[in-house]
Order: structure tokens, then C-alpha cells, then sequence
């Protein structure tokens, strides 16, 4: 795939007094935050290397910007269908913007030459911006590249070994350039591009992505007999944390389950390409247990990352009554790109990748 260098627009770090309240505020403010001169431009074209640090995680990736027609013609993998209306809402945002303020994460299958690249780039010189955020924990360390040697042999490698890249963070902000450069809408660009991140796969985390209803009255038995023609039903003194794919946690008013898929009832998926626990949920127990057939509409459903912990996932059930929470485990790497080289979409919120990169880090504008 193709990469290219682009004129970014760094945070000026001695002019921000929190760097966890300015980076949390930059979406709905980024405009203010440039008249304020918060934002540097930088001239020259730069693609820029980008390491983020927590204490049990280093991920190191490219910054760059992919081509638009690499997204159409199908080189940037999609798992997830878009909505109209979200693409019109991002649009009405980069026209205030008048930037894109977060690049789109892509994930590829590592390649050794790229990230022993990347590693020497890291080693050879000490980086140009370093970001503390203490709140989560996590440092983002930053790179430029701008040397001319240097670019053109990182857009080599990619050409040769990254014929294709996963959509990780970002579906409506990939579509939404796309439907920017369908109605030539972006200016000043021979080959219109857009901001990304991309990543080596086995630098990247799935985190899953829980299940919180509304409106259940009836009690866990009620609950659990229901369920029963599907799972294998086990009480739990705790709440249960899936260790392994067709296992999943319940939680019903102050009691905890564990729940795991009866083969008998998975043999019905075999000639599927990856059976997911998050298709399973949508395409049997909405419909069959609780009546609901239009995941997208149903205002009852809500959705917990992983990443905030089983504790999380228990106060969001206990903090209204009549609310059950499933517990899933996150989906495998591989079968998210399975289904992406299939063209199959996932189903909604099926996935939560860490690390992502917070807004305003690295900006890239543009007039539209």
C-alpha cells in the first residue's frame, strides 16, 4: 500500500498547562486551541514515528497518510458497516476543523524490515515531542522523519510487503474522506489521502466489547431457564471473566453466572468462516430471548469496552434495576482479518483495539 509524507501541525506542549484536560478537550475545541497558538506547523513533509508506553506495553507505529483510492479499491480492509449520517456529522466536523485531528488506526501483519526500521530510527535519535499523560498511565513518545533517503525507503517497503491493512479505530472517518473525494470536495491533492496510524498487528491488543440491556424483569432463574436451550450454566461467587471464545459472564440482579455454548447448538455455524461471540449474541439471544431483531435501533442495548475492567461492567448492572450485562471474550486478531479479506462485516461494537492514539497529537490540516 502507499504511504506518504504530510505537513503535520504538533502540539505546543510549553503553551498547555494539563496535558490530559487539553488532549481530552481538543475535539470540540481544536479551533480555539489553534488562535490560542497551541498548535505549531511544521513546513516540511514528515512522516512520523510514534511509540506509546504504559507500563506493560510499548507499541510502535508509522504516522502517515494512505490514499483514498488504496481505501476504494480495497488495499484498507473495512469489518464494520458505516452509517450516512455519521459520515455527514464527521464532514460538518472537518469543515469547522478545517484538520483532521486523529488518524485512522490500521493494523498489518508485521513485517521484520519495516520494524527493525522503525527501531533503528527509535535508537539513532532521541524524539522530537514526548507526551505524559498521567491519568492513563501512558507516554507518547514522537519522531520525524523527513529525510528524503529514509521516506522513500519506508514507502518501498510498504509497497512491496503491506499489499493490504486492517481498519482498527476510524470506519466513518475512512468513509467519510471517501465520500469528500467523491464529491471533489478535497482540494489542492493530485492523489487525495487521508490521516492514519498504522500499526503492526502484534503490537495491537482486542479488547472486547461487553453487553448492558435494559429492561429485563425477570429474575436470574427466570433468566438462566431461559437461556438454558443454548449455554452450559454455571453459578459463580464472582463475576465471571470469559477465559476463552463461546464463554461468556452473566450478570442478573446481585448474582454472577458462567455461560458456555453448547457444541450441539455451534455445530449449526460450521460452515461459517469464524463463528463470533458477538454475531452469536445479536443473531441468537436478541431475537430468541429477548425479542430484539434491530441491534442498531434498540435504544435498551449499551456497550462497555473491555478495557474498563469486570468491576466496571458490574457497577454499570447494579447501578439500575431490571439490567443484565454479558461478559464476552474479545475476538481473535485473525479472524477479524478472515472476514475483512472476505468482506464480511463484523457485527456493531465488535471490537476495542488498544492502544489508539488520543486526538491532537499529531494533526494534519486541509481546506474543504
Amino acid at each position: 500500500m502507499q504511504i506518504n509524507p504530510f505537513r503535520a501541525l504538533l502540539p505546543h506542549l510549553e503553551k498547555i498547562e494539563s496535558n490530559d484536560t487539553f488532549f481530552a478537550a481538543v475535539k470540540e475545541d481544536f479551533p480555539h486551541f489553534v488562535q490560542g497558538g497551541c498548535f505549531e506547523s511544521r513546513e516540511i513533509p514528515a512522516l512520523y514515528l510514534c511509540s506509546i508506553q504504559s507500563a506493560t506495553h510499548r507499541a510502535l507505529g508509522i504516522v502517515a497518510c494512505a490514499s483514498i483510492q488504496d481505501y476504494l479499491q480495497g488495499a484498507i480492509k473495512r469489518h464494520e458497516n458505516t452509517i450516512p449520517a455519521k459520515e455527514e456529522v464527521q464532514i460538518r466536523l472537518w469543515k469547522e476543523q478545517q484538520a483532521m485531528i486523529k488518524p485512522v488506526l490500521l493494523a498489518y501483519p508485521s513485517v521484520p524490515a519495516i520494524e527493525t526500521w522503525m527501531q533503528n530510527i527509535t535508537d539513532k535519535q532521541a524524539p522530537g515531542l514526548e507526551i505524559p499523560f498521567l491519568a492513563d498511565g501512558q507516554t507518547y513518545q514522537i519522531w520525524e522523519v523527513s529525510d528524503p533517503i529514509e521516506v522513500q525507503y519506508i514507502q518501498e517497503l510498504f509497497a512491496a510487503f503491506v499489499p493490504r491493512s486492517y481498519i482498527a479505530d476510524g470506519h466513518h472517518r475512512c468513509s467519510s474522506s471517501a465520500v469528500l473525494y467523491e464529491r471533489d470536495l478535497i482540494k489542492g491533492q493530485a492523489n487525495p489521502d487521508f490521516l492514519v496510524a498504522l500499526f503492526p498487528s502484534n503490537y495491537l491488543n482486542i479488547q472486547a466489547f461487553h453487553r448492558v440491556l435494559d429492561g429485563v424483569s425477570w429474575t436470574a432463574d427466570e433468566l438462566t431457564q431461559k437461556l438454558e436451550p443454548y449455554f452450559h450454566i454455571e453459578a459463580s461467587p464472582s463475576a465471571v471473566v470469559p477465559n476463552q471464545k463461546f464463554e461468556w459472564g452473566l450478570l442478573v440482579e446481585k448474582r454472577a453466572f458462567r455461560l458456555t455454548w453448547r457444541s450441539d447448538f455451534l455445530e449449526h455455524y460450521h460452515w461459517e468462516k469464524a463463528i463470533l461471540d458477538t454475531q452469536l449474541f445479536n443473531e441468537v439471544i436478541l431475537p430468541n430471548v429477548f425479542g430484539i431483531v434491530n441491534v442498531r435501533q434498540e435504544t435498551r442495548l449499551h456497550y462497555v469496552e473491555g478495557i474498563k475492567g469486570i468491576n466496571h461492567l458490574q457497577q454499570e448492572q447494579q447501578r439500575k434495576p431490571q439490567r443484565v450485562a454479558f461478559a464476552l471474550y474479545p475476538i481473535d486478531l485473525q479472524e477479524m482479518m478472515l472476514l475483512a479479506d472476505h468482506n464480511q462485516a463484523l457485527p456493531p461494537k465488535s471490537t476495542w483495539f488498544e492502544p489508539r492514539m488520543k486526538n491532537g497529537v499529531l494533526v494534519r490540516p486541509f481546506p474543504i
